[in-house]
């Protein structure tokens, strides 16, 4: 709760980050534990390293200093069962158009 009030975030703007409810935020804070992709999907949203620093307090190397690219094909079909926002579906199912992976032939 303290990183979102530094950032000015709200629960339910949090909630909308991470794909969930108002009250599930607050569920997730009240627990003595949560899974790693959720707690990913909170740093990503707050854009702090709670896995460093949950984890691995003694290294304060910032996970949002070093990004990777990963490219990887997607199941656009299989995305829009996972609720995403339509104008991310949209904008991927764009970028997958006429893409030709050779272990496809």
């Amino acid at each position: 709760m303290q990183k979102m009030e530094e950032r000015g975030v709200s629960a339910a703007e949090l909630a909308a980050k991470i794909y969930c409810d108002r009250t599930t935020v607050y569920d997730i804070f009240q627990r003595k534990s949560i899974n790693m992709d959720q707690l990913i999907m909170i740093s990503d949203a707050l854009n702090f390293d709670f896995v460093h620093e949950v984890y691995f307090p003694e290294r304060k190397q910032n996970y949002f200093a070093k990004k990777v690219l990963i490219a990887t094909e997607i199941d656009c079909e299989l995305l829009k069962n996972i609720n995403l926002p339509q104008n991310i579906l949209h904008l991927l199912e764009i970028s997958t158009q006429n893409v030709e992976y050779p272990h496809k032939k």
